[in-house]
């Protein structure tokens, strides 16, 4: 395990960057979509459910929720049992999504995945309109228009309309999205998900305990936040929302620096490392 003092240098170093990201969501003008870009082709073609605006969703959301984690744990000096780990694990759900939807290497895919995302959006929330008594005549007819809406821009891409408009699992961008990293996406999130769902495997698992009383057909435990493992998650979401970031500066046509190897960031050559 660390020490105390590398782990508080790194909250101050993943501060630092939340709150730079915090500023660029800030910003109309930043994410910037170059006209010949990759990225720009995609909004064209997928017209009006753009690719890069429903990124700039999983982004914005994925940057709120880990700056919600340096409020509470850098800012507020506060070490939750799950807290960190349940906004981590939304932030995990949403940089893998963006994953998902970006990765594939084909147009078509992408804005398929784009256009599930869409529709599993308009789904829930027919959903909690009918819950609410709120799935008037009208609400359902303007969710019909959306629902063919998407139907024609899919046929006009010659994708199947019933797979576009069929939305998705909770899991299947989470799994997906991994595909397009060497991040453990999904098991990072399986221990988020049970931290957040109060599942005794991932509290009794990865936190500090003692017994402090009770019988031996009933032992009461003591149970403390690990300080290492409190960043962790975070950290791992992090790492994934930068490397969503990365692929979308490089679809959106931006000035690339080298890999870490010093080859070229081209599209490509990022394929070729993952494949």
């Amino acid at each position: 395990m660390a020490s105390s003092e590398t782990i508080q240098a790194k909250w101050a170093e993943f501060a630092e960057a939340i709150e730079r990201l915090a500023e660029r969501i800030g910003d109309p003008n930043d994410f910037e979509v170059r006209p010949d870009s990759s990225l720009a082709g995609d909004d064209r073609a997928s017209h009006p459910f753009e690719v890069s605006q429903t990124l700039r969703h999983l982004i914005n959301a994925t940057v709120d929720q880990l700056h919600g984690v340096k409020t509470a744990v850098h800012d507020g000096e506060q070490m939750h049992i799950a807290v960190s780990a349940t906004l981590a694990r939304a932030a995990l759900e949403n940089a893998a999504a963006g994953l998902w939807i970006l990765g594939p290497q084909q147009r078509n895919e992408r804005i398929l995945r784009t256009l599930r995302w869409h529709s599993r959006n308009y789904a829930d929330q027919a959903g909690h309109a009918r819950a609410s008594g709120l799935y008037t005549e009208q609400f359902r007819a303007a969710h019909d228009e959306k629902m063919q809406r998407i139907a024609v821009i899919a046929e006009g891409r010659g994708i199947d309309a019933a797979a576009a408009q069929k939305g998705y699992a909770t899991t299947a961008p989470i799994k997906g999205g991994g595909e397009f990293t060497e991040l453990p996406v999904f098991t990072d999130w399986q221990i988020a998900s049970g931290f957040a769902h109060g599942r005794p495997w991932a509290h009794f698992g990865f936190t500090d305990r003692i017994r402090s009383g009770g019988s031996p057909e009933h032992p009461i435990y003591t149970v403390s936040a690990r300080e290492d493992f409190t960043l962790y998650l975070p950290i791992q979401a992090l790492h994934l929302l930068a490397e969503l970031l990365r692929l979308r500066d490089r679809r959106a046509g931006q000035p690339m620096t080298s890999l870490p190897d010093g080859s070229p960031d081209s599209e490509p050559t990022a394929y070729s490392r993952r494949r």
